[in-house]
């Protein structure tokens, strides 16, 4: 900008702000990847194939310098303990019930005809049940979804209708109070044929669980999860003693004095934790 006054000539620069590269999720990550961003600059994060984004999918750069919204997470599937369904068809090893719940799309599980078949799955600990999604072969459908609890009450996740259905995810989010402390699932069919069910994943929180911290570290950034806050520098910069946060109870995180300093010489210091970059 340029002014003019009195037959003086004045220059006035201003410096736009600026983002830092931003927080990121463990098991993702954000593009377009800048040294640095200015202004209204948009990012949007990705998880991995089985993971599934937990909060905003994009941020941008406000004229504060810093990024709108919190760091996103990326959930991963439960772990289930125990694989069950209402009876098998032949050859059994083929169509069992641990086949929907292998990481295995190409292989199914199948029951035999007949009434009130069903699939079923309990996880390892019980937790609020935020989504599921069912991979199925190519053909006709008719299931309904249901949570198990403890004390024996089911409630419905949703249903699913198809005389045609291509092969494919179906994805069901589970309704808030009723998906609290679950611990398991059972797929029901809807008619007499048999149940296939190539995958089941189940997308579990269990406590404690916390939100992005917001914490601001020169030459730094956080790797989150809902659990862990972890600690990335810059290259030529090293870790601090501290450089992990935990979440301790719902939202509260044990505060830790987490920074990055400058490596002048090798030490042994704390070097970032390999393929951590986004």
């Amino acid at each position: 900008i340029i002014i003019c006054f009195a037959g003086f000539i004045a220059s006035l620069t201003i410096v736009a702000p600026e983002c830092n590269p931003p927080d990121f999720p463990a098991g993702g990550g954000y593009g377009p990847i800048q040294e640095y961003y200015v202004v209204g600059d948009v990012i949007y994060y990705y998880c991995e194939t089985t993971s599934y984004i937990g909060g905003n999918f994009f941020r941008r750069c406000e004229d504060d310098g810093d990024w709108i919204g919190d760091t996103p997470v990326c959930d991963f599937p439960a772990e289930m303990s125990f694989t069950n369904q209402s009876s098998t068809e032949e050859p059994k090893e083929e169509n069992e019930a641990l086949l929907a719940s292998d990481g295995d799309q190409t292989t199914c599980s199948s029951t035999t005809p007949g009434r009130d078949s069903y699939w079923m799955g309990m996880f390892q600990e019980p937790g609020e049940l935020i989504r599921i999604m069912i991979f199925t072969p190519h053909g006709e459908i008719a299931y309904k979804v249901l949570l198990l609890k403890s004390n024996g009450i089911t409630h419905n996740c949703g249903s699913e209708r198809d005389s045609n259905s291509p092969i494919g995810w179906k994805i069901h989010n589970c309704p808030s109070p009723e998906n609290r402390n679950t611990i398991g699932i059972q797929i029901k069919s809807l008619s007499s044929k048999p149940l296939h069910i190539c995958e089941v994943r189940a997308y579990l929180l269990t406590t404690p669980t916390c939100v992005d911290p917001h914490l601001h570290i020169n030459y730094g950034r956080i790797q989150l999860t809902r659990k862990t806050a972890e600690l990335v520098c810059e290259k030529g910069f090293i870790r601090s003693p501290d450089e992990l946060m935990t979440c301790i109870r719902g939202n509260v995180w044990n505060e830790k004095n987490l920074y990055c300093q400058e490596q002048l010489y090798d030490l042994g210091e704390k070097e970032n934790p390999p393929d951590n970059e986004p």
